[in-house]
């Protein structure tokens, strides 16, 4: 799965390690699934394996929780090194009971781009489930080899297909969102309609699920796993339709019209002499160039006998990013998503004119 928009609980867990600069974090869910699969799968490893001791097929089904979190990691670094080299920015892997994600710092600017890191991921897994599938052709059934090789095939194409299906926010989803988008011009026409299949996709996932057990194919484990992942489709397919419906308000962002107008105070003044030139208007304090913005938290906290001989130097916040006051719509929103900041310079032919806050971005969306 790739999508930027994901449950907070799902990025809770832990930096495993950092690939490109990447961090790939492994959530708190998976090992409560490591420890589901081990359970589970231990006893059909000594069904599948003869001779094989109780204490080997715990090793050999640890390896397969392993390779199954090995398969999502590559799946996911699939999508997130196609996105670098497009020059999109990833922030990082999530791999947790649920699969993975790969989160961006923006959307992909074009159809192509966002189709190609869509099916990085599924590719992956293909390659790496043939591989598996070749390593069942050359081994001996029933031996060890042959059970690693079945791992490393079921789960890599188990991913490969299942992310392949038609909605968002599938990888599949992303595929069909960035082929309206290329047909119609629309990237949030995608949006609905990969959403609304992603919710059709959902519900098959339950009628699977509920026929697997029924039929003694799937454990109540195996089909509480599946429930959840088809309650996560759910919720990420109204994630996707929510977006769809947003496009008339992105489109009508702009950076100029947005921006606060702002207080401009010379760095060799005091707290009070900014307070009472500024009213209620931000203030950014400068010297031949901006230094920064009153933080007006630190600036209440001073005591009120200090206010008109404090310095403000030390209430300053410094660093601020800037954005052209020409940007507008989604080319607004991936430069706020590019930054991550809360705050702004907005600059319109060299000349700051203001602050714009990405709060007031967000509320102009809803």
């Amino acid at each position: 799965m790739s999508t930027t928009n994901t449950l907070a609980f799902r990025r809770s867990g832990f930096t495993l390690c950092r690939v490109k600069g990447i961090p790939i974090v492994i959530g708190y869910t998976w090992l409560l699934l490591a420890v589901m699969v081990v359970a589970v799968y231990a006893p059909v490893v000594r069904r599948s394996v003869p001779g094989i001791g109780e204490g080997a097929s715990f090793v050999v089904a640890a390896l397969f929780a392993l390779t199954l979190l090995l398969s999502v990691f590559l799946h996911e670094l699939g999508h997130a090194l196609i996105s670098l080299r497009a020059g999109i920015g990833v922030r990082q892997i999530n791999l947790d009971a649920l699969g993975g994600f790969t989160e961006m710092d923006r959307e992909a600017p074009r159809p192509r781009t966002a189709a190609a890191i869509a099916l990085a991921g599924p590719a992956v897994s293909a390659v790496l489930g043939a591989a598996g599938l070749a390593g069942l052709a050359v081994t001996e059934l029933g031996s060890l080899a042959w059970q690693l090789s079945f791992q490393v095939c079921v789960a890599n194409l188990l991913v490969a297909v299942y992310n392949l299906l038609p909605g968002l926010p599938l990888d599949g989803g992303k595929a069909v969102q960035a082929a309206i988008w290329a047909a119609t011009g629309d990237r949030w026409t995608g949006y609905r309609i990969a959403g609304w299949s992603g919710r059709v996709v959902a519900i098959a996932t339950v009628g699977a699920g509920l026929w697997l057990f029924s039929n003694e194919w799937f454990s109540w484990i195996g089909l509480l796993l599946l429930l959840m992942v088809a309650f996560e489709l759910w919720r990420g397919a109204g994630s996707a339709i929510r977006a769809g419906r947003m496009g008339p308000k992105v489109k009508r962002l702009d950076a100029a019209a947005l921006a606060r107008p702002a207080a401009f105070v010379n760095a060799g003044a005091t707290l009070g002499e900014a307070l009472a030139a500024a009213g209620d208007k931000p203030i950014v304090v400068v010297a031949e160039q901006p230094v920064g913005v009153l933080d007006r938290k630190a600036a209440a906290a001073v005591p009120a006998g200090k206010v008109d001989s404090m310095p403000l130097d030390g209430l300053i916040r410094r660093g601020l990013p800037a954005l052209d006051a020409r940007l507008r719509g989604q080319a607004l929103v991936d430069a706020i998503g590019r930054s991550g900041a809360d705050e702004y310079y907005v600059i319109e032919e060299g000349r700051l004119t203001g602050l714009l806050y990405t709060s007031d971005v967000v509320k102009a969306l809803r």
